[in-house]
């Protein structure tokens, strides 16, 4: 399966890398990746992830602010994740919301509105 790339990174966003440059995502068989949709960026810069019922492996990704067409949207992308259930935590380790990643898809997680 061939990479699947999103739309640029904005130029300044915080912890930007290179600017206009695309996730690649590594996805087949039992690999997914999740991309979460956020209402502003996080005090850390970043966005933690675990397992569902398994908060000690936690793992994390940063929040770009990126240009989806229509709105420039702060987003987590996680792009490499394993099959199953995972909670999205916020900056002190509490779960906000609960998403399946199946492997060979994009999961997409939308927190911006209630």
């Amino acid at each position: 399966m061939s990479p699947v790339r999103l739309a640029p990174q904005a130029v300044g966003a915080s912890g930007a890398h290179a600017p206009g440059a695309h996730p690649v995502l590594d996805i087949g068989e039992d690999v997914g990746a999740l991309v979460v949709y956020l209402p502003e960026d996080t005090p850390s810069g970043e966005l933690e992830a675990c397992p569902e019922g398994r908060p000690a492996d936690h793992f994390h990704t940063g929040v770009h602010l990126r240009d989806l067409g229509e709105e420039m949207v702060f987003t987590a992308v996680f792009p490499e994740v394993s099959h199953g259930s995972y909670q999205v935590l916020d900056d002190g380790g509490i779960p906000v919301a609960v998403v399946h990643v199946t492997g060979g898809h994009v999961a997409e997680l939308d927190l911006r509105r209630p």
